[in-house]
């Protein structure tokens, strides 16, 4: 430590200040020293000290307050400027009370009236209140500055939970799987088969893949009808009479197994077609291929005149769909006319379209006052029924050989129809020998259900590029059951991913000194996690900063426990990235990161910034003698 008591040792610093007090702790005393302008007090030499307190550089001009002295100049602001600097011992820590006393008040007081002078001591808890300065005057002489927690202190800057890596940007990356670790990401992704051909079959035994759809195979067996009247009232009911008139509907004066002529009957005399529809009983004998559906109707017409009276008229698919016009005689006799298809689809009849049919007439009449009336409709479907195998299954080919699969998640199926006696059910294998069911119960089975759906397979636990499934086909041997699609969901990791963390400030009044850089990091085969480190001055200032490895802008952070880069040292804001990789398979994981650095406290400075003066009179032979405008202070600084 300099030893500025030297008795032969004199120091002025513009007759303004007096020397700054050098503060020192030794054995529960204090003792200092300052310079006057006159001459130099001085005690014991110290054996350490916690703060030193020196004259600054910048000192007020107090010659402004006589020049150009006048009448209208005696009155002014203080001026402005520092007074001490104060550094702490980078070894202490505690707090400091620093007092800043004004010594030559008597010799002030022959010039001044009033002399006012705010003190600023930025860093000091008075700087934090309101007002933010302390007043120094000839009426009070101290000033007290209090500098609480100094230390040259080691510090972490810790980031081990969700919510602090959450703090940062994440790209591509996943805080809630596991909570308290980063890891990649994942993305899912399917393998679908629409069995629009059988690319992703690789054994099938009793079954047809044919037009998207996976159905039994079957036998033909001899050519049938089955025969469907009305039996309740369609989406029409316009023909204008009915016999008898007063009882019932049209639809039960058509619905005859036989005909009855004249007994029940729908009629019109009306000059334009008027229309009749009719629901029908669902099939209940009918199976196999729809040959072709043929409706009829018996009528006749009152005259022998040649204009058209009817024609037969359907309802399918949401759409009326007439025959061809026919012409009646004045005896009842049977009119047709057939569908092959579906006129509305195009396709071949099925068996729900049946069901759904409505059957009907149109009727007009034949000429002015003369009728046209139909005793009976009903409908002919004509079918070969089918005898389907008992049992039938797909196995599929491996479906996920050429995927990156972390996981294997969902198994989604659609069956359009398993209708009474028959059924689907469902294994999933990873080796096409072992099979197992949703729950991973050996040679256990899932059963499927008409509709679509998903199956979970997340209690298997299945990762890696193999998946096989079957299917298995049941039937009474009266229909078959109809798989339309299925679809295998996986999970993959995406292959990068980037944290750009939270910022860190290193905290007020500091020398940084950023040290060495810990983390806890898993990589299995094929992953990695690598850091680089930026820092600033400002946080603002840290996007734009440079990315740094341990030794340059090219390399990275691999190794727990590295140092940090000397680059980064004096800097106040610190950032770090973490850039995650892998091949899609598997994810590494972070758990923590710690930086430590120590903070090495810098200096503070006393300052006047502001105040107010008056002098006794614009006229200084009248002031008495000794006096002077110049301040003189001492700094003192005691432990708290």
């Amino acid at each position: 430590m300099t030893k500025q008591w030297e008795r032969n040792t004199k120091r002025k610093f513009y007759l303004l200040v007096g020397l700054g007090l050098v503060l020192i702790l030794s054995g529960g005393a204090f003792a200092y020293t300052y310079t006057t302008a006159t001459g130099t007090v001085g005690v014991g030499e110290p054996s350490a000290d916690f703060a030193t307190c020196n004259v600054s550089t910048g000192q007020p001009d107090w010659s402004s307050v006589t020049d150009n002295l006048s009448e209208n100049t005696t009155c002014g602001e203080v001026p402005t400027g520092d007074l001490f600097d104060i550094t702490p011992n980078a070894a202490y820590t505690g707090d400091v009370q620093m007092g800043i006393y004004l010594t030559n008040a008597a010799n002030l007081t022959r010039a001044y009236k009033y002399l006012n002078m705010k003190l600023y001591l930025d860093g000091s808890e008075e700087a934090g209140e309101t007002p933010d300065y302390q007043v120094l005057s000839m009426q009070n002489g101290k000033a007290n500055f209090s500098l609480a927690g100094l230390a040259s202190s080691s510090k972490n800057w810790v980031q081990t939970t969700q919510s602090d890596f959450e703090g940062g940007t994440l790209n591509q990356l996943d805080t809630t799987t596991s909570p308290g670790d980063v890891v990649i990401e994942k993305f899912t992704s399917n393998v679908t088969d629409s069995f629009g051909d059988q690319s992703k079959i690789a054994a099938a035994a009793n079954v047809t893949i044919s037009g998207g759809q996976v159905k039994l195979d079957s036998s033909s067996g001899t050519p049938a009808s089955e025969t469907l009247r009305p039996n309740a009232a369609g989406d029409e009911t316009v023909i204008e009479e009915q016999y008898p008139p007063l009882t019932g509907a049209h639809w039960d004066k058509v619905d005859d197994v036989t005909s009855d002529d004249d007994s029940t009957y729908v009629s019109t005399e009306d000059w334009q077609f008027q229309e009749d529809l009719y629901n029908i009983g669902n099939h209940t004998t009918g199976q196999g291929a729809i040959n072709y559906v043929r409706v009829y109707m018996v009528g006749k017409e009152e005259g022998t005149e040649i204009p058209t009276n009817a024609y037969i008229h359907i309802k399918t698919n949401g759409a009326e769909r007439n025959g061809t016009t026919e012409y009646f005689t004045t005896s009842y006799a049977t009119y047709s006319y057939q569908w092959n298809d579906n006129p509305q689809t195009g396709n071949p009849w099925t068996w729900s379209e049946i069901d759904d049919l409505q059957i009907g007439i149109g009727l007009i009449r034949c000429k002015a006052n003369q009728w046209s009336r139909v005793t009976q409709v009903y409908a002919e479907v004509n079918y070969t029924p089918l005898t389907y195998y008992a049992r039938g299954t797909i196995t599929s080919t491996n479906l996920l050989s050429s995927a990156d699969v972390a996981s294997i998640d969902d198994f989604y199926y659609n069956a359009s129809a398993i209708p009474a006696g028959t059924g689907l059910r469902a294994q999933f294998s990873t080796d096409n020998t072992t099979w197992y069911n949703s729950s991973g119960t050996l040679d256990g089975w899932d059963t499927l259900s008409q509709g679509s759906a998903n199956i979970s397979l997340s209690s298997l636990n299945w990762t890696g590029p193999n998946f096989y499934y079957l299917v298995e086909f049941t039937s009474d041997s009266s229909a078959t059951p109809v798989l339309d699609e299925i679809r295998v969901y996986f999970s993959s990791y995406y292959t990068s991913g980037t944290l750009t963390s939270s910022t860190h400030d290193g905290g007020n009044y500091g020398n940084w000194d950023w040290q060495v850089i810990y983390f806890t990091i898993n990589e299995p085969s094929g992953t990695d996690i690598k850091f680089q480190l930026r820092s600033a001055s400002t946080e603002g200032g840290l996007s734009s900063a440079t990315w740094y490895g341990p030794t340059g802008t090219g390399d990275y952070y691999i190794t727990t426990g590295t140092a940090t880069n000397s680059v980064h040292d004096g800097a106040r804001w610190l950032q770090y990235q973490a850039s995650f990789s892998g091949p899609g398979v598997d994810t590494p994981k972070l758990s923590d990161v710690t930086i430590t650095y120590t903070v090495a406290l810098s200096g503070y400075t006393v300052e006047i910034v502001g105040g107010g003066y008056c002098l006794i009179s614009d006229n200084t032979s009248e002031w008495a003698a000794g006096w002077t405008v110049t301040p003189e202070f001492y700094c003192e600084a005691t432990q708290r």
